[in-house]
């Protein structure tokens, strides 16, 4: 498949992300997972890699929650866009009460 053709597939969110943060560092890995979590609320480890491209998932959640940013792990089973199904993190963005009540 090609960029094109994969990115068209995406939701426009994560398309949205993409276009605005790409690069391989570790620094617009971390952004695009933040501006995720920020418009969608959580993001798996399948979703991190096929919707944001982030390879690696869990480093850049330590790599957040080391500078500030409250995120909570829920483990749970997906399938992959392949059809393994494993067993992988959901990370939610913890909202503090007084910007829930903003």
């Amino acid at each position: 498949m090609t960029k094109n053709k994969k990115a068209a597939a995406l939701p426009s969110a994560a398309q949205e992300i993409l276009r605005e943060q790409y690069s391989n560092d570790a620094a617009a890995q971390r952004n695009r997972v933040l501006e995720f979590l920020r418009q969608r609320g959580s993001i798996s480890t399948i979703d991190a890699r096929h919707l944001i491209d982030v390879m690696h998932p869990a480093a850049r959640i330590m790599e957040l929650r080391r500078a500030g940013h409250p995120i909570q792990t829920l483990w749970t089973h997906a399938t992959t866009p392949e059809g393994g199904t494993h067993r992988v993190a959901r990370y939610y963005l913890v909202h503090k009460v007084s910007e829930v009540a903003a």
